[in-house]
């Protein structure tokens, strides 16, 4: 009974087993899989990982500023705003992965025996089962002619072996048998790739820093948490970086811009280890942690707005007053009882949904905005306005002057962004062997060569020359055409 009830309990256990072997070595998994990541990764495309506000815009021309949200938070809440780095994204290239390895594992014995067992000579069965295939008579003995044959199989790029059976002459060879193996070449590299990008969701980030002339960080804002680091917004660095310069450069009478480039410093342990200047595309890389410049702009903080005002009676040039105007600095209005206050302003803005102004970035190009306050001697508002540069009319009504916006200065920022990815060399070993793979895989393959020489009537002998290929089967028809006739001496 005991062992009855052993047998009942591997059987269940060889089932399910068995149920989930078959499971992960089904090609239906794998097209799924792949169709499913293709999905995602043009939601990924489409929905902005880095910047929530461009998520925000994007969602209130779809779904109007009431639902928009609503919706943002879902986005949030199930990874699709940090969808690389999310534990469900993760989980799918860990299912591919494992359907990948377990359909290597499950072909590569009969692959592998292809490419270890040793070449037997050939026989009628095998004869049969070949393509291509040629018999061959000459005045000779078979011995006489075994060097021949030897010869013509050396000059086609093969090393024959021989052997000798009942009088019967058997020489054979074959190259490229290593190229069965290209396809699981490839499997491994694409099992590495996304090793390294597991590797990079669990431990990499990704994040974004700005800092002025003379100032230093040692904290990344973060744009990618890493699953595996319990961490807030911001990532700690065990170095500063400090930046000593920033150039922003102007094409020739043009307030557009032609390069900008930083110069950083590293300072570790309270020592100054390397010094950069770095621009787009040429970061600026310290223990695996590499800074690109991304951006820059004039820091809102420290920023001042040149208000140029105009009376409305435009009575001549002494009626124009230029204010440098921080914000928060209360600043008379020259020729008026007025006093007048910037309590928000934007150097670059546009109109968004529901006529909204929707900031565009800290550098001024003419589109800048400020929301003005006005009060009288006492301190009480009498005027309010927001001048908008593409919107002329939108002027204060009391106050007998109207605005415009002619500058948006202060220092400048260098915008960084900095990532670190611990996976980054384990992908690109995996990319080199997907490389040698394809190569293996496409540009060589498995050719056989048989010859059989037996001795016929009249001191004659027959030559049968036969061959077969795993792939590229038109090609190999030429070569081996080519070699039976140097065989047959033609």
């Amino acid at each position: 009974m005991e062992e009855q009830k052993e047998q009942k309990v591997e059987a269940r256990t060889g089932g399910a087993f068995r149920f989930i072997w078959d499971f992960f070595i089904s090609l239906k998994l794998t097209v799924t899989l792949l169709i499913i990541l293709a999905g995602v990764s043009i939601i990924g495309t489409v929905v902005d990982q880095t910047d929530p506000a461009k998520n925000m815009e994007m969602l209130v021309a779809i779904f109007g500023p009431g639902r928009a949200g609503g919706v943002l938070d879902l986005m949030i809440k199930t990874g699709l705003t940090n969808m690389y780095h999310s534990y469900w994204f993760v989980g799918l290239l860990s299912t591919l992965s494992l359907n990948i390895a377990v359909c290597t594992v499950d072909r590569f014995p009969r692959v592998w025996y292809m490419v270890t067992r040793a070449q037997e000579p050939l026989t009628d069965d095998m004869l049969r089962t070949l393509g291509n295939k040629r018999d061959i008579k000459a005045k000779a003995s078979p011995a006489d002619l075994k060097e021949k044959v030897k010869s013509a199989i050396k000059s086609s790029g093969f090393s024959p072996k021989e052997r000798e059976e009942g009088g019967v002459v058997h020489v054979f060879a074959e190259s490229g048998k290593f190229s069965r193996l290209g396809v699981y070449i490839t499997h491994v590299s694409v099992l590495i790739i996304f090793a390294g990008a597991i590797v990079g969701s669990f431990w990499g980030y990704k994040g974004y820093v700005q800092i002025i002339e003379g100032a230093s960080v040692d904290k990344i804002g973060l744009l990618n948490k890493p699953l595996l680091v319990n961490v807030g917004p911001e990532m700690p660095i065990d170095f500063k970086v400090r930046c000593d310069k920033f150039v922003l450069k102007l094409y020739e009478g043009s307030q557009m811009t032609s390069d900008y480039l930083s110069t950083l410093t590293v300072v570790d342990k309270g020592q100054d280890v390397m010094t950069k200047t770095i621009r787009v595309n040429d970061p600026l890389e310290y223990k695996s942690i590499r800074f690109y410049q991304s951006s820059y702009g004039v820091m809102p903080e420290m920023a001042a707005m040149v208000i140029r005002a105009y009376a409305k009676s435009g009575k001549g040039t002494l009626d124009v007053h230029d204010y440098n105007m921080k914000r928060g600095q209360v600043v008379h209005l020259e020729g008026s009882p007025y006093d007048m206050m910037i309590s928000e302003m934007a150097a670059d803005v546009a109109m968004g949904p529901d006529k909204k102004l929707v900031p565009q970035s800290d550098q001024f190009k003419g589109s800048g905005a400020a929301l003005m306050n006005f009060t009288d001697k006492t301190g009480k508002p009498v005027d309010q306005a927001m001048i908008f540069n593409m919107n002329p009319d939108s002027q204060p009504q009391v106050v007998p002057y109207r605005f415009e916006i002619m500058n948006y200065r202060g220092p400048y920022y260098t915008g960084l962004q900095v990532t670190y990815d611990p996976g980054v060399w384990v992908v690109w070993l995996g990319c080199a062997l997907m490389v040698l793979g394809i190569l293996v895989a496409f540009f060589t393959y498995h050719k056989r060569i048989w010859v059989r020489i037996t001795e016929g009537d009249k001191g004659q002998s027959v030559i049968t020359v036969a061959g077969a290929a795993n792939k590229n089967r038109h090609v190999f028809e030429r070569e081996f055409r080519q070699l039976a006739e140097k065989i047959e001496g033609k």
